[in-house]
């Protein structure tokens, strides 16, 4: 064969490779979660058999960490760290590590919570870097939770020079422990320019990807309430679409979407508290079964399952509940 063509078939070959890697995989199976109230310190039985058990009982296959990280700015601290929102407990190095490596024995991947618009310094805003305070549709400057007597932290404007800091900020430290990719978590529609929020959000997504691909992790996004949805930024930006619903009508849209030809091939999470939007006489079992059924219709898979055989109850995920026989009955995986 002639060099100069074996030379570009060469070329070619290895820029396809290159797109098929970089191709998301898409939601490799049921959706769980790990919160900070079993990240302290465990032995190492105890941390393999929750895994284990989450991952053979329900079938999971993605865990997301929640909470896991020192504070809004700070991955880690040392070997161990205080719970980072009450400030409250202790989570070790050690335990994430364990965790890590036995969901990846599993089959699994692990998915470090960042939220993307939060921080724990005051003083980031800059003009001329275009790194600007989330401001409300009253021009104040939010802080979570709205309306506390001390709130937590405060929140910048999502854009591309945003994403370029949380991934310097945060890329390294997440692949060092050994996760797979970050889900970006937000607290839904703030800014007073919906239209300009959306942008900004389209845009720290495609600035976001390739920047977290040069350390070999993958981005997720919490679309509260189907904010800033587009189809198109949801099948290209991320490894598979996450909303988190409070209420049957965005659930309804989000269902929707899915079932369109556009979304035909990609497989998503519904994450919806049973507490939110229950039927009258229902039981959580109830609801937590029939949605759970709805969501597979839909190429959905339905978050409730975490820290071992227990279930979420609010948006505080570390407060869980252990599965009752119900629960089980709808949502083990039948050998």
């Amino acid at each position: 064969m002639n060099k100069t063509i074996l030379q570009l078939l060469t070329v070619l070959a290895l820029g396809t490779a290159t797109v098929a890697a970089e191709k998301p995989r898409g939601l490799t199976g049921p959706y769980g979660f790990l919160s900070s109230a079993v990240m302290g310190p465990q032995a190492e039985e105890t941390i393999r058999t929750r895994i284990a058990t989450m991952a053979r009982d329900y079938g999971i296959r993605e865990f997301q960490f929640y909470d896991w990280f020192a504070d809004y700015s700070t991955p880690v601290a040392g070997d161990h760290w205080p719970t980072p929102y009450f400030q409250k407990g202790r989570i070790d190095r050690r335990t994430i590590e364990i965790s890590i490596d036995e969901i990846h024995r599993q089959g699994g991947r692990a998915w470090a919570y960042v939220q993307a618009i939060g921080s724990d310094e005051k003083d980031l805003e800059d003009p001329q870097q275009d790194i600007w305070k989330l401001r409300n549709a009253a021009g104040q400057w939010h802080w979570h939770p709205p309306g506390a007597e001390k709130p937590r932290f405060p929140t910048y404007f999502a854009n591309a020079a945003w994403a370029k800091h949380m991934v310097s900020r945060w890329a390294r430290r997440v692949k060092q422990l050994g996760f797979d990719g970050i889900h970006w978590d937000t607290l839904g529609k703030i800014a007073g320019d919906y239209g300009a929020e959306t942008a900004g959000i389209h845009a720290f997504l495609k600035t976001a990807r390739p920047l977290l691909a040069r350390h070999g992790l993958r981005q997720t996004m919490n679309l509260v309430d189907m904010a800033w949805w587009d189809r198109a930024i949801v099948r290209e930006q991320l490894e598979f679409p996450y909303v988190e619903s409070w209420s049957d009508a965005t659930t309804k849209r989000y269902y929707a979407e899915m079932d369109h030809s556009e979304m035909a091939g990609t497989r998503g999470v519904l994450a919806m508290y049973a507490t939110v939007a229950v039927p009258a006489g229902q039981t959580a079992a109830e609801v937590i079964c029939a949605r759970h059924a709805e969501a597979q219709r839909h190429n959905l898979v339905y978050l409730i399952v975490g820290d071992g055989a227990r279930r979420m109850k609010t948006e505080y995920w570390p407060d869980t509940v252990p599965l009752n026989e119900a629960e089980n009955a709808c949502l083990q995986v039948v050998p």
